[in-house]
């Protein structure tokens, strides 16, 4: 599935003090939408998580994201990049989610550091994958322009 990645204000401070074991990626319905201001995980999915889609297979408060890790694309950039999200559904269908919010769960905010737009409805019914695919360039990409 294709998705459009947007980033909160206060990514690219946080970035450096996260703990890239508690990424996780909670699941949206339609009612969630971006903010690039939005601080705090209850800001994106509502008192409660009422905007969170969870169950059959899918972790309430979202999957947690497989081998984090920031490495060198070139001598000046860096990526973090991580596991494809797959879960199988169980019990019934997963979704359908409209969009994700990627957060640092360590953080007594649950800091939100992405926003993932599905453009659409997507489900995985009975039995088959719930996936998401991140871009194979990386979850999110630093460049590093050098000051003239």
């Amino acid at each position: 599935m294709a998705s459009v990645t947007r980033l909160y204000n206060h990514t690219t401070r946080k970035l450096f003090s996260i703990d890239l074991g508690s990424l996780r990626v909670m699941l949206l319905n339609e009612n969630a939408v971006f903010t690039a201001s939005h601080t705090t995980l209850t800001q994106v999915a509502g008192a409660a998580n009422v905007n969170e889609v969870h169950g059959n297979g899918w972790t309430q408060g979202g999957e947690y994201l497989g081998n984090a890790a920031w490495s060198t694309v070139t001598g000046d950039d860096s990526k973090l990049d991580c596991d494809d999200p797959v879960v199988i559904a169980t019990g019934g269908s997963i979704g359908p989610a409209y969009g994700a919010v990627i957060y640092d769960d360590s953080d007594p905010d649950k800091a939100p550091l992405a926003f993932l737009d599905f453009d659409g409805a997507i489900s995985a019914g009975e039995g088959t994958e719930f996936k998401i695919v991140i871009n194979p360039a990386g979850l999110f990409v630093l460049e590093y322009d050098q000051p003239a």
